[in-house]
C-alpha cells in the first residue's frame, strides 16, 4: 500500500499517545475533570487541575497517585484575566511547555423562560462563555509562541437544541461556546499559516451526564422520561463515554480536526 511522505510506523503507534504532554484542566473539581484528570495520568500525563479554591481539589490529585504520570492543583479563576495569566506563567515556569488546555468549568441555572432573572443569566454567561474566552486567549497566545497547542471547549447538545427544563442560560451559554471554539479555529488556523503555529481547537457536546449534580434528575422518572424519550441509545450519559474523544482531541489523531463541535449523545441529535 503506497503511503505519503509524511506517513511512518512512528507517527501511527503514537496517533493517541499523550505520555509527558501537559494538560490543563479547568473545573478539575467536576466529575468530568476527576475522569479527565485520572485518564491523563494514567497514560502519562503531567496533568494540572484548576478551581476557584484548590482545597476541593485534593480528592482528585490524589486519585492519581501511583500513575504513571502526575496531577498537581493550582487555584484559578476562569473569569479573571490576571488569574489565568498567572496560571500560564506558573506552569509554564515548572514544565517549560504546555500541550492542552481542557476548558471544563461551568455552571448552570434552571428557571422559567419568562421568569429568567437577568443578574442569574448574566451569571451563567460570564462562567461559561467568559470563563472559556479568557483561558482561550490566554493559553492560545501562549500556544502561539510555542508553536502548537490543542484546546477543548465544553458545550452541551443543549447548545444545539432546546429543552423545556428551564434551561434559557445555559443554552444560550453553550451555543456561544460552539461558535466561539468554529471563529477561534478559523482565526488562528489562517494567522497560524502565516505567522507558523498549529492550534487545534475543538468543542464536545455531551447530553446529559449521570453525576452526583444530576442525580434527583436522573432518579425521578417525570424529569428524566423527556431525556430518555430524546436519547435513542436509551440512557444518559457516563464520565467514561467522555473521555476517549477528549484524549483523542489531546493527542496526534486530532491533528486536522479543527472547528468541530463533537456530539456525544447517544444519538440524541441524530434525528
Amino acid at each position: 500500500m503506497a503511503m505519503t511522505d509524511s506517513w511512518s510506523d512512528d507517527f501511527a503507534l503514537n496517533l493517541f499517545n499523550v505520555k509527558d504532554k501537559v494538560v490543563v484542566i479547568t473545573g478539575g473539581n467536576g466529575t468530568l475533570g476527576a475522569a479527565y484528570a485520572r485518564t491523563f495520568a494514567l497514560h502519562g500525563a503531567h496533568v494540572i487541575v484548576t478551581a476557584r479554591n484548590s482545597s476541593t481539589l485534593d480528592e482528585v490529585v490524589a486519585s492519581t497517585q501511583g500513575t504513571e504520570g502526575s496531577c498537581v492543583a493550582y487555584s484559578s479563576d476562569v473569569t479573571d484575566r490576571t488569574s489565568i495569566s498567572r496560571l500560564v506563567g506558573e506552569i509554564d515556569r515548572k514544565y517549560g511547555h504546555i500541550d492542552v488546555l481542557i476548558n471544563n468549568a461551568g455552571m448552570a441555572f434552571r428557571a422559567p423562560a419568562e421568569a429568567m432573572p437577568e443578574d442569574k443569566f448574566e451569571h451563567v454567561m460570564s462562567v461559561n462563555v467568559t470563563g472559556t474566552l479568557i483561558p482561550c486567549q490566554e493559553f492560545g497566545k501562549y500556544f502561539m509562541k510555542q508553536g502548537h497547542g490543542k484546546i477543548v471547549n465544553t458545550s452541551s447538545v443543549r447548545g444545539f437544541c432546546g429543552h423545556p427544563d428551564g434551561y434559557t442560560a445555559y443554552a444560550a451559554s453553550k451555543a456561544a461556546i460552539d461558535n466561539l471554539t468554529k471563529q477561534l479555529a478559523t482565526e488562528w488556523s489562517i494567522k497560524g499559516v502565516k505567522e507558523g503555529f498549529a492550534i487545534n481547537i475543538n468543542a464536545i457536546a455531551p447530553t446529559l451526564i449521570k453525576s452526583p449534580l444530576t442525580q434527583e434528575i436522573c432518579e425521578d422518572p417525570d424529569r428524566i422520561a423527556p431525556f430518555l424519550a430524546r436519547l435513542p441509545m436509551g440512557r444518559v450519559a457516563e464520565t467514561k463515554d467522555m473521555v476517549g474523544l477528549v484524549m483523542m482531541l489531546s493527542a496526534s489523531a486530532s491533528n486536522f480536526i479543527n472547528g468541530q463541535v463533537i456530539y456525544v449523545d447517544g444519538g440524541c441529535t441524530a434525528g
